[in-house]
């Protein structure tokens, strides 16, 4: 049988003052195009379905809306394990009603991990959500003196499935885990913080393949260990020249094949003069981060430069006065402006100085009498 092998979907995570869903939907399209014309009878994502434990109605709808297509419509079996950032405790709510639709989300661990038999028995796929040491001390108290760091943990857990596990099948393992020497994009923003809790590649020993999740560049760490990375590039830097896609594994053979997916927007770092960039057209449906080389990066050109560019993420460029300290502008920084902050920085691009305090006082004694006559109607 055709399985696909898929991750860190990071649905709910915000670009500027939106969201990707637009994005997601695009590869949620293209990954039933690829499960109807390759034949593909199950679906393994390993782990980050959302970006937050607290997610948004929008990124429950766009979970809820491909879990729907996959298994009701396309028939095939969908197998989920929460990562990090998922609730482990909501996203396996009704895991038991499920499963009579062909879905399977396992949120945390168990002490004796039931496979999930597919191909009439033939595969076998163990899920292996996100743990943390202290989780399997608590499944586990009488063996607490040898489990000193998650990879002790990881071993003990996976030393169980492999006492159980029938050799005469194809035995999967699908993991959130960060693997030692694994490389990380700039959008792996828990992995980067959570070197304590990397393991071997050696803890998945026996396994025919080893589907992972966490890490967002894909990658094969081993001929049987790989992970997919994410569907879109979610950072500029290194996850810009990466391709996005889903890992086709066929386990009659167990040939494992990346399948790069279209994008519906790309992700690019363009430098150059406001004249060279602005004659761009080719920019104008990517998420942008723009260098300009001859101005200062300020709020009215920003504004100037969104219209040309409705996608642009970032903008840096020479500092007050054509100085080569460079000035830098993201939408989660103006986003966090208020009305203050912004005149300060138009005094500051206008005259090339701040405003002084008793400049600033006056322009919150104007505000504050704006908002009592906005009271009044």
């Amino acid at each position: 049988m055709k399985l696909i092998h898929t991750s860190d979907w990071h649905f709910g995570m915000p670009v500027g003052t939106e969201s990707y869903e637009e994005c997601q939907r695009y590869f949620l399209q293209q990954l039933y195009d690829l499960i109807r014309r390759e034949g593909v009878e199950a679906v393994l994502c390993a782990g980050d379905i959302y970006d937050s434990s607290v997610t948004n109605a929008n990124a429950i709808r766009l979970f809820n809306d491909a879990a729907t297509t996959l298994c009701a419509e396309l028939g095939v079996t969908f197998i989920v394990i929460a990562g990090n950032h998922d609730s482990a405790a909501r996203l396996s709510a009704c895991h038991e009603l499920l499963k009579a639709a062909g879905m399977y989300v396992t949120g945390s661990l168990t002490r004796e991990p039931d496979p999930i038999l597919l191909d009439e028995g033939r595969v076998a796929v163990y899920p292996l959500p996100f743990f943390l040491r202290d989780e399997v001390i608590a499944l586990f108290p009488e063996r607490k003196e040898e489990i000193r760091s998650t990879e002790d943990a990881a071993k003990l857990i996976c030393d169980r499935i492999r006492e159980s596990m029938d050799p005469n099948r194809r035995n999967i393992i699908l993991s959130h885990s960060f693997i030692i020497h694994a490389e990380l994009s700039d959008s792996d923003r828990s992995a980067k913080l959570g070197f304590a809790t990397a393991i071997s590649k050696d803890v998945f020993e026996g396994f025919d393949y080893v589907a992972l999740g966490h890490i967002h560049k894909p990658q094969v760490i081993a001929p049987h260990i790989r992970y997919c990375g994410t569907p879109i590039k979610y950072s500029f830097g290194s996850e810009e020249t990466q391709e996005k896609g889903v890992v086709l594994i066929d386990t009659d053979t167990m040939e494992q094949r990346f399948v790069p997916l279209p994008l519906l927007r790309d992700r690019k770092t363009v430098k150059g003069s406001y004249e060279e960039l602005t004659e761009r057209e080719d920019l104008k449906d990517c998420y942008l981060r723009l260098e300009l080389t001859d101005r200062y990066a300020g709020l009215e050109l920003h504004a100037e430069l969104k219209e040309r560019f409705p996608y642009l993420l970032e903008l840096s460029g020479l500092g007050l006065g054509g100085s080569t300290e460079g000035s830098t502008l993201s939408l989660e920084d103006i986003r966090e402006l208020d009305e203050t902050d912004i005149m300060c920085k138009f005094m500051e691009e206008c005259h090339q100085s701040p405003p002084t305090k008793g400049q600033i006082e006056l322009f919150r004694r104007a505000l504050e009498k704006c908002d009592k006559e906005a009271d009044l109607g």
